[in-house]
């Protein structure tokens, strides 16, 4: 009796370990485990280099420029700026870009657009935080990508008036 509960022992033993190391080289599609193993993947993100900038010259009056914090809006470190309409201004990786807006690319109320030129595309979400006579304070992102599917998404603050 004693040899037989030994053998039962033993079978028991070496087949836990054989199902332990079928279970290793099994796959599966548990998204509990998809996401175990995705955390431990480092991602890499190609990110655009939005650089800020001063005003251009060909912007008088009207326009809507944005900062990437309300501490660099103040300091004037602006890292978007529009002419209402006509021009969008952006410094991507040490370059002026200019984007062409077309009429109706603009509504203050349901502030998001999306402007496109032959390099890049801008779209802009945000909301009214604050109205004054002549001008509206927003906050929001903007999303930058390039035509390789480069991109890039920051927080803006800024305002719109004239």
């Amino acid at each position: 009796m004693k040899k037989l509960m030994i053998i039962a022992s033993l079978i028991m033993l070496f087949s836990c370990k054989k199902e332990e190391k079928i279970s290793e080289n099994k796959v599966t599609t548990d998204s509990l485990q998809i996401v175990n193993d995705s955390v431990n993947v480092p991602e890499t993100l190609n990110q655009i280099n939005l650089e800020t900038f001063d005003f251009p010259a060909e912007v008088n009056g009207c326009s809507c420029y944005f900062s990437k914090t309300k501490e660099d809006f103040h300091d004037q470190k602006y890292v978007y700026i529009d002419d209402y309409g006509n021009s969008a201004f952006l410094k991507i990786d040490g370059k002026n870009v200019k984007i062409k807006m077309e009429e109706g690319d603009f509504d203050p109320e349901n502030f998001s657009k999306t402007i496109k030129n032959d390099e890049f595309s801008v779209t802009i979400k945000g909301k009214k935080i604050k109205g004054l006579q002549e001008v509206m304070m927003f906050e929001g992102t903007m999303t930058v990508e390039n035509k390789k599917g480069e991109k890039t998404v920051t927080p803006i603050y800024g305002e719109c008036g004239c």
